[in-house]
């Protein structure tokens, strides 16, 4: 007979022997899990689908643990978060936005598995936040004239250049960061924005 599934985890982290590890753990324990190499790879993972847990690196190529985290709880507040890393916790900068933290030390998950225990008796009390998939975000210019663009998937900002061919006041931008489409409304005041009446 099968164990009663516990929930679904999205396990950030770029060493193949820590998402072996951890998962092996996890899905014995009856979680679902989805492995991430990086924060942009998460945030791939993440529009597929919500999980109810995201274990989270900090050290990772392209987009830090520290990034993912403000992402997440810019976007996904409600999703308890758990940070993983050879850090030890009181030597975690001031400000990381987790609900928990386990050491990796190679003695196995326990404590892993009993902060997530802990969590699911007392979760933290967040709401979701308002999601922005569908809504165009304000570009800004820069000096030389190019638009300026916050993805609102990954949160980080790029630049388009302003090739001066449409004088529609939306456009479509594909993020340089994680290749989301970002839809974007030019500037106010923008000479190739059409006058508002």
């Amino acid at each position: 007979m099968l164990g009663q599934l516990k929930g679904r985890v999205l396990l950030v982290d770029d060493e193949p022997l820590v998402r072996k590890s951890v998962s092996g753990a996890l899905v014995a324990a009856g979680y679902v899990i989805r492995a991430a190499v990086d924060g942009l790879d998460a945030i791939a993972k993440l529009r597929a689908g919500l999980p109810d847990w995201i274990i989270c690196d900090l050290k990772m190529p392209r987009m830090s643990g520290f990034e993912l985290l403000d992402v997440i709880r810019k976007r996904f507040p409600q999703i308890p978060v758990i940070v993983i890393s050879t850090i030890a916790a009181n030597e975690l900068p001031e400000g990381v936005a987790a609900d928990g933290y386990w050491q990796k030390s190679g003695s196995g998950c326990e404590q892993l598995l009993a902060t997530m225990s802990e969590l699911t008796e007392t979760p933290p009390l967040r709401t979701a936040a308002p999601h922005a998939d569908g809504n165009s975000v304000r570009a800004t210019k820069d000096q030389d004239g190019d638009y300026i663009i916050n993805c609102d998937d990954c949160l980080r900002a790029f630049s388009v250049l302003n090739s001066g061919s449409t004088r529609r006041d939306e456009k479509w931008a594909t993020c340089v960061h994680c290749g989301k489409s970002v839809q974007f409304l030019l500037p106010n005041g923008d000479p190739q924005a059409p006058a508002r009446m």
